[in-house]
């Protein structure tokens, strides 16, 4: 959950106060009981400041954070969060077992979630995401190719933040990412296949469009994670399309079982399209 307020300030515990001084504050200032993975955010009057319940950790301010600040890859461009949503979803990417990142098309869940597994793991970063178009009306019926050929045109996310952060970066360009460096990085997991699946320890699952997933999915996707893993998880209700029914979801339901120590919650409220996407939103109002 995230708690904003940009005016009251939290100076007095700039230095990290004791845990249930803050819960207090908290709970007098906005009458709420802070759970685990709670985000504060605020301002001093000169920046925006974050603090995060860590369940593991207690109360830690994170805008500070050098690793939350930039991103680093080998061979690849440093990324800088564009705002503090996005600095608490670095933070939790990095800290929690498992990471829900919402947010409407535009707000960087693709891009961050795969810039921190990058920079997490040296192993492949098993990505995955239902093969369900906006309508069976627009389906081009059955692709030819090897599993990877016909999964990677579903998989035009996790391309994009590759070309961005890789591009131009030692004479890789658009091609040698698509034909190469996708398939060095990434391993697609169809959907269908993910019940045989253990992610082990220091091995990242990427679920995107998770809000096309039922709740047989989720659990499915929910209990192949081992101690030491990481589970990133992508979606946004208001990309249904019809094609699910929205208490149908597994992404609803997740959401009214939260706060989970287990799991982060985090969502991105800046968009980072040109002006066209406001039309784009107001068309699904």
């Amino acid at each position: 959950m995230l708690i904003e307020d940009f005016n009251f300030g939290l100076n007095h515990f700039l230095g990290i106060g004791n845990l249930d001084e803050f819960k207090k504050y908290i709970k007098e200032k906005f009458n709420h009981d802070l759970k685990p993975w709670d985000f504060v955010i605020t301002n001093d009057g000169v920046r925006d400041l974050a603090y995060c319940y860590n369940p593991y950790k207690g109360i830690e301010r994170i805008d500070n954070i050098p690793e939350v600040s930039k991103i680093r890859i080998k061979d690849a461009k440093i990324f800088t969060p564009l705002d503090i949503y996005q600095k608490c979803a670095i933070y939790s990417l990095k800290e929690a077992p498992a990471t829900l990142l919402t947010g409407r098309f535009g707000s960087g869940k693709t891009l961050l979630a795969t810039a921190m597994a990058l920079s997490l793991t040296k192993k492949k970063i098993f990505i995955t995401r239902p093969p369900i178009g906006i309508s069976s009306d627009y389906d081009i019926g059955f692709l030819p190719g090897s599993k990877d050929e016909k999964m990677l045109e579903w998989a035009g996310g996790f391309l994009s933040a590759l070309n961005f952060l890789y591009r131009d970066v030692k004479g890789q360009n658009y091609d040698s990412i698509k034909t190469k460096l996708f398939f060095e990085k990434f391993e697609i997991i169809p959907l269908n296949m993910i019940q045989g699946v253990s992610i082990l320890e220091d091995e990242v699952l990427i679920v995107d469009e998770v809000q096309l997933i039922t709740r047989e999915y989720m659990s499915m996707i929910l209990s192949r994670m081992s101690e030491g893993s990481k589970l990133f998880l992508l979606g946004d209700l208001n990309q249904t399309y019809s094609t699910i029914a929205k208490q149908d979801s597994g992404l609803f339901r997740l959401q009214q079982l939260m706060p989970h120590e287990a799991i982060s919650w985090v969502d991105l409220k800046n968009i980072y399209r040109n002006k066209l996407t406001e039309l784009a939103i107001k068309l699904l109002e």
